[in-house]
């Protein structure tokens, strides 16, 4: 994806110099032709004819430059918006999976917690089990020896 807008990055800034830089050659070069035109030996209606078509052909190319131009620049804040909106989607997707990483976290550690109080509880649960056995037996054994007394 990056790759493809660097690229049309650098092909639009080589096409807007490449139509400045042959815009400006042909103007001078049909600037150049009209002052021959001017010193040859055709007639006048000749003349006016001719430089009529160099002037068209120089508004022509001074069209076409600009449109070159404008769509070299269109293309550039495209490509300037593609890259902002990228960046920005981008960032909101490794914000969200941050999100996600640390909630997993967070879960999977309160998980453990409450597998360790469970634990812990099923250890005390034990504990008092055998002390209420214990406690039984002895109330047993006091029992039995104080009724084989009598």
């Amino acid at each position: 994806m990056w790759e493809v807008v660097e690229v049309a990055a650098a092909a639009a800034v080589v096409a807007k110099a490449a139509a400045i830089v042959v815009g400006t050659a042909a103007v001078a070069i049909l600037t150049k032709v009209k002052v021959i035109i001017r010193r040859s030996n055709i007639t006048a209606a000749g003349i006016i004819v001719v430089q009529e078509v160099v002037e068209v052909l120089v508004v022509v190319v001074v069209v076409v430059v600009v449109v070159v131009v404008v769509v070299v620049v269109v293309v550039e804040v495209v490509v300037v918006v593609v890259l902002l909106v990228v960046v920005l989607v981008v960032k909101v997707v490794v914000v969200a999976v941050v999100v996600v990483v640390v909630v997993v976290v967070v879960v999977v550690v309160a998980a453990g917690v409450v597998v360790v109080v469970v634990r812990a509880a099923e250890a005390v649960v034990a504990v008092v089990k055998v002390v209420v056995v214990v406690a039984v037996v002895v109330v047993v054994v006091v029992v039995i020896a104080a009724t084989a007394g009598q």
